[in-house]
């Protein structure tokens, strides 16, 4: 697999959905992009000249904003045979996520919805889904695609949380009429690696070479489950 050579995109620490969710403090940047204006949050800064990573035959040139606040890889890129908003998740305690809009803006990092000793039973829900709710009306997605995962006997508090923010996916995809997908962990290792067998350090740094900074495991999964979405939406 030939990759472009990419200007690695900036991210900070793990968003925490106690601070506030994602409209914090944001403005809009009027950006020259297919029409379209990107929010921003106020602690933008600078614009650098990167390639898009899913472009069409080679990179394209783009625009990557970094942001300080957040883990969130940030940017706006030329889209090419994509008419969509998709929003790719990671379930799990550390919820990875990476959304690309029809513009080419991306966003990526980690939600940490690790309970706390003040939270009630339902708290850890309540977050998610309002969390969940914001990025879908903040980025106006039109898809969601996550990825399938089957737990053994031994993983039963993670396949409750996992069962959890799943059923409220569902929930939200339904709420919103948005196309709902899933896909099999060895289907997104093979198309992001080349072998889907593929272990956290080698997904990590596949997502490293292809120019983005995911703080986390969970993050460079959400940029692969990505990254089969939008070659699946170009196929179609």
């Amino acid at each position: 697999m030939t990759l472009p050579n990419l200007t690695p995109q900036g991210a900070d620490v793990a968003l925490d959905p106690m601070q506030g969710t994602l409209n914090d403090r944001i403005r809009t940047l009027a950006v020259a992009c297919g029409g379209y204006a990107l929010d921003a949050p106020d602690s933008f800064a600078r614009v650098d000249a990167v390639p898009d990573p899913w472009a069409w035959d080679g990179a394209q040139s783009s625009m990557i904003i970094p942001e300080s606040r957040a883990n969130a890889g940030s940017g706006v890129a030329p889209s090419v045979g994509l008419n969509i908003n998709i929003l790719a998740l990671d379930l799990g305690t550390k919820t990875g996520y990476a959304l690309r809009r029809r513009d080419g803006a991306m966003r990526y990092g980690t939600v940490d919805f690790t309970p706390r000793k003040s939270w009630t039973p339902g708290q850890r829900w309540a977050r998610f889904r309002g969390w969940l709710a914001d990025t879908v009306a903040t980025f106006q997605i039109d898809a969601i695609v996550y990825e399938r995962v089957v737990f053994g006997h031994s993983s039963a508090a993670s396949s409750d949380v996992y069962g959890g923010f799943k059923a409220l996916v569902e929930l939200a995809a339904d709420t919103h009429s948005l196309t709902l997908s899933s896909v099999a962990v060895p289907t997104v290792k093979k198309h992001f690696t080349g072998s889907g067998r593929a272990d956290k350090d080698a997904m990590m740094a596949q997502a490293k070479a292809r120019g983005f900074s995911p703080d986390s495991h969970n993050a460079a999964d959400a940029l692969a489950i990505l990254h089969w979405a939008v070659d699946q939406e170009r196929k179609a």
